[in-house]
């Protein structure tokens, strides 16, 4: 069972994939996708409950392509989505 710090990364990573998608700041350099995020983390209820560096470092290593979700907390992984993507608007 997953814990709520684990769900709180999850729901980070999830939304900053979103974000930096709909704005096309996808990379696989985790400094880049770092600097696209840091408005978006500075406005969210995530700032400072959640690394950004780790954020960025997950979202970096996103596959390409929509059907992906973040599961597992930090030390968690990418995996194929079994519904709809979390919305993180």
């Amino acid at each position: 069972m997953a814990s709520p710090r684990d769900d709180l990364f999850d729901l980070a990573v999830n939304w900053a994939a979103d974000y930096a998608a709909r704005l096309g700041l996808a990379s696989d350099e985790p400094d880049r996708v770092r600097t696209g995020l840091e408005v978006w983390y500075l406005k969210t209820r995530f700032a400072y409950r959640v690394p950004l560096d780790e954020v960025a470092a997950a979202v970096a290593g996103r596959p390409p392509g929509p059907g992906s979700v973040w599961t597992g907390g930090r030390s968690g992984s990418w995996a194929r989505a079994s519904g709809p993507e979390p919305s993180g608007s």
